[in-house]
């Protein structure tokens, strides 16, 4: 019973569990940019709002400060702690018996030996399930990635918006100077002068509301980034869109994605967990129990040992088992089905980049310049006296249209190109 005490506390351990450190450095490794290990600051280091906010700034704060994650890594506390449980051994039990009358003073000692066999696989299936814990915590840091940079793009598209409804306010307001002019000068009527008064009007109504979601997209920002800041103290800077070449090509992004990202390896290792749980339980067929068993006075002192055997005649712990080897079945198909989601979002990601990117060359190149043209020789001829108001102003709402396309194709291809990091589980700015 000894040997058995000093065997099992020997290996008292809780192996290697995921840490903090261990996240930081999957999520590191992947994006370039690590979660706060240590420390209070809400704010990483060189990291300042002064100058404005970039995409990887946001990120970098994100993965620092945010609420929602730090309480998600809180997990890696309650998994150490599953596993530091399964460790333990269960105490000895001492029992003793009372000398009275004639009855000999008696006491044994219990230890249970099934733990010899027992306890290994027990903490294996723990540390198992610790580290599926680890990976998942990496995706959550890779989606949150992707959340940031997605809330991001929403800010500077709003702030985008804004300058482009200032600057159609701006050539409103220019056509009823014009439309004024030519009013005094009696070559238009009042009712054409008050449809231009009108338009002015509705601009600056768009332009409000675009001030107003602008501040909502800087809000929603901020408090995904955990900082309680003013409004104009969140000032997201622009980037360059980014290079879908760098991702490789559609073949190369699916191989990446099953090899790299966190969620199928957390699957793959819950497949091992389940049957490392399913030995486990096998093993709790059979319980032993060690007795030490002494009674007597004086010199009729006696002491011996002795077992105590549960005899597995009818119950046999075949319930737990079988939930077990379920629990493996259960696994594999979650392997499987994250594989498949694997492929699916690989490839309609690439779908939407195509799309994304194709939508706006068509805008960018050949609509939105067409359309300016037609405004700067609509203008002119309005001018001229050659066409009516309402021409000018159906011209200018067909180039306000058009950039405001351009835009949202812009804001689209973003957010395709964020779903597609994510999808292949690491950034393409990454090598």
């Amino acid at each position: 019973m000894a040997l058995a005490v000093t065997a099992c506390a020997a290996c008292a351990t809780t192996g290697e569990v995921p840490t903090r450190a261990t996240v930081d450095s999957g999520i590191r490794s992947r994006t370039n940019l690590g979660i706060r290990v240590e420390g209070t600051e809400p704010l990483p280091p060189q990291v300042l709002l002064d100058d404005g906010l970039t995409a990887d700034e946001a990120v970098a704060i994100a993965l620092w400060n945010s609420p929602s994650f730090q309480a998600t890594l809180a997990e890696l506390g309650i998994a150490r702690a599953d596993v530091v449980e399964a460790g333990l051994l269960r105490n000895p039990i001492f029992s003793l018996l009372f000398p009275i009358g004639p009855k000999q003073l008696e006491w044994t000692l219990q230890f249970p030996l099934d733990v010899l066999w027992q306890r290994p696989k027990r903490v294996a299936a723990a540390q198992l399930n610790a580290r599926v814990v680890g990976e998942r915590l990496v995706w959550d840091g890779l989606t949150l990635v992707a959340q940031t940079r997605a809330a991001h793009a929403d800010a500077v598209i709003a702030e985008r918006r804004l300058q482009l409804t200032i600057e159609n306010a701006d050539l409103v307001q220019r056509l009823a100077q014009i439309t004024e002019a030519r009013l005094r000068a009696g070559d238009i009527s009042e009712l054409e002068a008050r449809a231009a008064r009108s338009d002015a009007a509705r601009v600056q109504v768009v332009r409000r509301a675009a001030e107003h979601d602008r501040d909502l997209f800087r809000v929603t920002l901020a408090a995904l980034l955990g900082l309680d800041v003013a409004v104009d103290q969140v000032r997201p800077l622009a980037s360059a869109v980014l290079d879908v070449e760098s991702c490789g090509t559609e073949a190369a992004r699916l191989e990446d994605a099953l090899a790299a990202r966190p969620d199928v390896r957390a699957a793959e290792i819950g497949v091992e967990a389940a049957a490392q749980r399913a030995r486990w339980e096998r093993s709790r067929v059979l319980t032993l129990i060690g007795i030490l068993d002494s009674n007597g006075s004086g010199q009729n002192f006696e002491l011996g040992p002795g077992v105590n055997v549960d005899v597995p005649i009818f119950a046999r712990n075949q319930g737990a088992i079988g939930r077990a080897e379920a629990d493996i079945e259960r696994a594999g198909h979650q392997y499987a089905a994250v594989r498949a989601q694997v492929v699916a979002d690989v490839r309609s990601s690439s779908v939407r980049v195509r799309q994304a990117g194709q939508v706006i060359a068509a805008w960018r190149d050949e609509i939105v310049p067409s359309l300016e043209v037609e405004q700067r020789q609509a203008e002119s001829a309005y001018q001229a006296g050659e066409i009516p108001l309402f021409a000018l102003l159906d011209v200018s709402r067909r180039l306000v249209d058009g950039r405001t396309r351009l835009l949202d194709a812009e804001a689209d291809l973003r957010r395709a190109t964020i779903a597609l990091e994510r999808s292949m589980g690491r950034s393409c700015r990454t090598p």
